[in-house]
């Protein structure tokens, strides 16, 4: 089981959003050229606490439940909460906002097929 550090706890459109981080466990050249990057010093700057290398999770609840999520690997940054002015966490958000609002349609006409006041 990964562990995930907060970032932001945000509330829009009456659903509560969380986003976090957890480690990368792919390898930094995975994601960086190493014609354009030094891999090994990234690395080095990473390990020594220079750098956050991590995986950007946006979970989007509603009610207390989650009805979406998206992932993003790859993020290499400073600091982690930079993440949340550069409009990468932003679009992150918007894409799950709208899984939600379409997982929440298609649970909604679920559950008047099911009249579950019949039951």
């Amino acid at each position: 089981m990964q562990h995930y550090e907060t970032i932001a706890d945000l509330t829009r459109n009456g659903f509560d959003i969380i986003v976090d981080k957890t480690w990368e466990d792919l390898s930094l050249s995975q994601f960086f050229d190493e014609s354009c990057h030094n891999i090994a010093e990234l690395a080095q700057d990473i390990d020594s606490g220079n750098l956050d290398w991590f995986m950007l999770r946006v979970r989007v609840m509603f009610d207390g439940h989650e009805v979406a999520a998206n992932y993003l690997g790859g993020c290499l940054y400073k600091d982690a909460q930079e993440v949340m002015t550069d409009g990468t966490a932003e679009d992150l958000i918007e894409h799950s906002l709208e899984k939600a609002q379409d997982e929440l349609r298609r649970l909604k006409h679920k559950l008047i097929k099911m009249d579950l006041e019949t039951t």
